[in-house]
């Protein structure tokens, strides 16, 4: 009998499925194995196999081996994808086909504890609402989000503290912003680095060569101490500590509605509704005030290429690298449009304030003088 060899059993019943095979943020690959998952009902009962058998395959070579080898390798169940996909913190949803506004939530939730799907000490995003319908669930990750909000406000007074966003393939990446002392203690190094020419390099930096380089380095540290430190790194961070208040303050009311109306499905739903959203105006209101983060987008320019505020902004691709300012947000046109309204409305109250003041202060020292002249 002029038997070929058995193919390599791997070929065709493939090695069983586990966590570790969802790559992070794959929405194709996670998308595939869903709908085979799917469809498995149907394999199972049609009976062919997955992966078909290849030319040399000896078609009249019947042995227990091959009539294994025939059966239909079954996909992995759809909850177990599900979870697999939760667990490297993706999203049920195709950033491809997100709009702009659901990545503008998804980016603000991301930002900041509070959003009641959002746990981002495990760098996750859950899909199943079933995790919201322990009480304890609830109420202790209310309370489990103003203390996170709280650590956040210290790490905002102090050095730094950490947030969350999604890279440009839907992963969930760790990154951190300074904070107030930590600022302080940049504008004293960068200064001191400037003030020297470069003779001063606490962060071990190369030393200047040459009178041109020097003076270069001078040029260079000044604008990072006043601009990138005292102008917009201070401001920063006090404007983090104020919406870590406001965070912590507004995840310890939910935990009310959550703890009574919480326990029913209707309920669950409303509260989520109305605090997730709620968190994204916060978000959203201190983003576009002065010495937000949208606020310094928007005002960005680019001198050298005859950039203006506001169009160079607008001009900017949705993923940025390099840039702090940029590099953390999906800046999408709904992004750019939203925050750009909102900044111009925010400079325009704020011109607004200082001038009423000042006419206010005028005003009281002509009352003043009056006063003073009829006083014998």
């Amino acid at each position: 009998m002029n038997a070929q060899p058995v193919p390599d059993p791997s070929f065709f019943y493939p090695r069983s499925f586990q966590l570790k095979d969802v790559p992070q943020g794959n929405v194709d690959n996670f998308r595939m194995l869903l709908d085979a998952s799917l469809s498995s009902d149907k394999v199972m009962t049609a009976g062919p196999p997955l992966h078909p058998a290849p030319t040399e395959y000896p078609g009249n070579l019947v042995t227990p081996f091959t009539l294994i080898l025939d059966q239909p390798s079954a996909p992995p169940p759809r909850k177990e994808l599900a979870a697999a996909y939760a667990q490297q913190g993706g999203s049920g949803k195709d950033p491809v086909r997100m709009s702009g506004w659901q990545k503008y939530l998804d980016d603000q939730l991301l930002r900041n504890p509070g959003g009641d799907h959002y746990y981002l000490g495990k760098n996750m995003v859950s899909e199943d609402p079933d995790d919201r319908k322990s009480f304890l669930a609830r109420v202790g990750k209310n309370l489990s989000d103003v203390v996170d909000n709280v650590k956040n406000f210290f790490g905002n007074l102090f050095m730094e503290s950490k947030f969350r966003y999604r890279d440009e393939n839907n992963e969930i990446k760790e990154a951190t912003t300074r904070g107030f002392i930590g600022t302080l203690l940049d504008f004293s190094t960068d200064l001191g680095s400037a003030l020297s020419f470069g003779l001063w390099r606490p962060d071990n930096e190369q030393e200047p060569q040459g009178f041109m380089e020097r003076i270069s380095s001078f040029g260079s540290k000044l604008k990072k101490a006043i601009l990138g430190d005292l102008v917009e790194g201070i401001p920063k961070s006090v404007n983090h500590m104020a919406k870590n208040v406001l965070l912590a303050g507004w995840n310890l009311v939910q935990v009310i509605p959550d703890a009574t109306i919480g326990n029913f499905d209707a309920g669950r739903k409303l509260t989520t509704e109305i605090f997730d959203n709620g968190q994204v105006m916060v978000e959203y209101l201190t983003d576009v005030i002065p010495s937000g983060e949208a606020w310094f987008r928007v005002h960005a320019a680019n001198l050298l290429d005859s950039k203006v505020p506001v169009l160079y902004n607008l001009e900017m691709p949705e993923h940025l690298q390099g840039d702090t300012r940029w590099q953390y947000v999906r800046n999408t046109p709904f992004r750019k449009t939203i925050e750009t309204i909102g900044t111009l409305l925010a400079d325009i109250a704020a011109i607004s304030l200082v001038g009423q003041t000042c006419f206010s202060t005028n005003q009281n020292s002509e009352k003043q003088k009056l006063l003073n002249s009829l006083i014998p």
